[in-house]
């Protein structure tokens, strides 16, 4: 493995030159899309475990879970489209293939609930007929397939979707957290760069 005289990334005599680390547009799709997803889980939190007048109760939190969690969805389809068109670095040499499995199973499940979540809640809001709120008056649009049906029928689904949806999102938070701990451990235990590499205006301990 060398390193590439012009883009700088990891080369090797018959593979594609690999980045070190992550692009600008990657980093600021990866830090916003974790701000908004602890902001959603959060909001929802307040409305569903909160009363009004408790102290962790806001007033604002449903519609700005609704808000978010949307937000959350556009801009995981927009990381996932840049990840499928771009290099992305490889992982550390020094992982073995049992780790470096579970690393790349990890993530493709993280983008799975990502994505998951929010489509479920969408589609909740749709058999309820009252489309998500995107941003001030801009509306999502319903879902037609699940808001066109009967009453009944959407009543049905909505008994299976809501707490599915609730599941999603606690599942998407703990794949979260196990990013959250997988990335300390890589930077303090491992010291490599696999945090590093997403963080701006850092020093890379394999750029010399």
């Amino acid at each position: 493995m060398v390193q590439d005289p012009v883009s700088g990334g990891a080369a090797s005599v018959t593979g594609p030159v690999l980045p070190l680390r992550y692009s600008s547009v990657a980093m600021t799709l990866h830090w916003t899309i974790a701000a908004l997803m602890l902001a959603d889980f959060a909001f929802a939190l307040s409305f569903s475990r909160f009363d009004p007048g408790d102290l962790l109760y806001f007033p604002s939190a449903y519609s700005l879970h609704m808000s978010v969690g949307m937000a959350v969805l556009v801009m995981s389809l927009l990381r996932l489209l840049w990840r499928l068109m771009h290099r992305f670095p490889p992982l550390p040499r020094g992982m073995g293939a049992a780790s470096r499995l579970l690393a790349k199973t990890t993530h493709m499940l993280l983008y799975f609930f990502m994505i998951a979540a929010p489509v479920s809640g969408w589609a909740v809001l749709s058999v309820r007929k009252k489309p998500p709120v995107f941003f001030g008056a801009l509306h999502w649009p319903n879902i037609s397939y699940l808001a066109d049906m009967s009453r009944e029928q959407r009543g049905t689904i909505h008994q299976v979707m809501l707490p599915g949806h609730i599941w999603l999102s606690y599942i998407a938070m703990s794949f979260v957290g196990l990013h959250i701990l997988a990335a300390l451990y890589h930077h303090y235990y491992r010291r490599d760069d696999v945090l590093r590499r997403m963080l701006p205006w850092t020093r890379l301990h394999s750029a010399g």
